[in-house]
């Protein structure tokens, strides 16, 4: 036979067995397993060899379901980590009609979204990170310096308590405790640039520990690098930074500043009672945490360096809608606090330094800001818009220290709230008259009575009013001369050179 007949002879043959296998299925009427049906089977066939291996060793199916639910609770209960509490966090959704928002600061977040802690960590965090967490958020502690000096402390009382889990070592488990902590504190307020940077600091000694060490002397060196830099990059830094702007403070000069600012509290009352300078100090304060006021009692109160009170340096407190008033005089220079320095030369601060600047660099008056090199961020920022934080807008209707209303009333306001009455008005008749007999009795009143009223008391009711509190701002680098830090007063072309510096170090 020849290769082509022999070919031709195996086609046939696999045809006939291919047609006799069809017709095999269907005369059976079998049906083909999917690959799901197929695994599904290979998963029973294994847990029925598991069951039945158990069962030779001697235990029974009911013990055998109570160690499978067991394995379930054991998952459910263990500790949250990193990510899936960052997921619950993100996953929490706040249904509050009453506060809204604008669409371009919708993707802020709200003091409501903060405060929607996943309840799976509140038996991980520290009481003394829950104390420091309601203090942040009530604004007892408020500053950048002062919420980082706090939190360092803070974090060397959990270094102090914390103790390091069987089957694992302390490198790689501290971490992520704290990381725990941090999360809650966020929930308060977002971290400022200076606490992120710390953060990733401690982290880093952290990781440096080596294996071999006992968990004592870890919790030793840590807590003991944790006071240096507390000591290096915020005293000693504060010290060279008042000695060099301490230089543009002379007799006799006007100096002006805007809210509170740890450093500048120093540089003042070191120029007066080391110095024994007298200058005339402007301090301009806004809503609605009224930080200008903390500043001034520090500066004024016997309690704290009665030399200031007794010498002839002059003090004005006034508010920054009369800004434009106050500039009119002599003002020499501008003292100005910073939350962040950004790299491309930003100032990042509480939300009218911007306004200040802007203004005095119209009138040629020279703008100097007092940072330490903990606070420079290497983040880029064209506007206050991208990223900020949104606090509560009853703070700006209410005052956060005092609940009394504000008792100056607005002619602007009450125009858009009469404008907003009348529109009700027209649509419904009912309300047309219950609106001209309280007319009538507002009309019968005394003007008295009409001052004690809140301007905004029942704002939320009016549709289109919105309340927005944001808390900072940025200024342009245009708007500020130096940069005074311990490395030097420098340009604020100059904030990448230094942020290559501080990494170095």
């Amino acid at each position: 036979m020849t290769e082509e007949n022999k070919a031709n002879i195996k086609a046939e043959g696999s045809t006939a067995s291919t047609g006799a296998g069809s017709e095999t299925a269907a005369n059976s009427g079998e049906k083909v397993l999917s690959n799901k049906e197929l695994k599904e089977l290979k998963k029973k066939e294994k847990a029925a060899k598991r069951a039945a291996q158990k069962e030779a060793i001697g235990i029974s199916p009911e013990q055998q379901k109570q160690n499978a639910e067991q394995k379930i609770d054991k998952r459910k209960n263990q500790t949250a980590t990193n990510t899936n509490l960052k997921k619950q966090l993100d996953q929490t959704v706040i249904k509050d009609g009453a506060k809204r928002i604008p669409s371009l600061f919708s993707h802020l977040e709200t003091r409501e979204q903060r405060n929607a802690s996943s309840p799976s960590i509140s038996h991980i965090v520290h009481p003394a990170i829950l104390s420091l967490t309601l203090k942040y958020s009530t604004y007892k502690v408020v500053g950048s310096t002062s919420r980082l000096r706090n939190m360092l402390q803070v974090f060397k009382i959990v270094i102090q308590d914390y103790h390091t889990p069987e089957n694992t070592t302390l490198t790689r488990h501290l971490s992520g405790h704290l990381s725990h902590q941090i999360e809650h504190l966020k929930t308060a307020r977002p971290l400022s640039v200076s606490m992120g940077n710390a953060i990733r600091w401690l982290k880093q000694e952290i990781s440096h520990i080596s294996i071999d060490t006992s968990e004592s002397k870890a919790k030793e060196t840590l807590c003991s690098k944790i006071d240096d830099f507390i000591h290096e990059k915020i005293d000693l830094s504060d010290r060279v930074i008042i000695e060099n702007a301490s230089q543009h403070i002379t007799n006799d000069c006007t100096i002006m500043t805007y809210g509170h600012s740890e450093v500048l509290e120093k540089l003042f009352k070191y120029c007066v009672i080391e110095q024994n300078k007298r200058f005339n100090l402007i301090i301009v304060d806004s809503r609605p945490l009224f930080e200008g006021k903390r500043l001034l009692s520090n500066l004024v109160s016997t309690n704290y360096h009665p030399e200031i009170e007794e010498s002839e340096s002059e003090v004005h407190y006034v508010l920054i809608n009369a800004l434009s008033s106050t500039l009119l005089e002599d003002v020499d220079c501008v003292f100005l606090g910073a939350h962040a320095m950004l790299s491309n030369g930003r100032l990042y601060s509480r939300v009218g330094t911007g306004l200040i600047a802007m203004m005095c660099h119209s009138r040629n008056i020279p703008v100097l800001t007092c940072c330490e090199s903990v606070k420079f961020s290497d983040k880029v920022q064209l506007d206050s818009v991208t990223t900020n934080e949104l606090a509560d807008c009853e703070d700006l209707v209410h005052s956060i220290n005092s609940k009394k209303p504000p008792q100056k009333k607005s002619f602007a306001m009450e125009q858009f709230i009469k404008q907003c009455d009348e529109e009700k008005a027209s649509n419904n008749k009912n309300n047309k008259q219950q609106q001209q007999q309280h007319k009538k009795k507002e009309g019968s009143a005394e003007p008295e009575q009409e001052s004690d009223e809140a301007p905004l008391k029942d704002w939320k009711s009016y549709p289109n009013l919105n309340i927005l509190n944001i808390m900072y701002d940025l200024t342009p680098p245009e708007y500020i001369k130096k940069v005074v830090t311990e490395l030097g007063a420098l340009p604020p072309s100059a904030v990448p050179v230094i942020l290559r510096e501080y990494k170095n170090t």
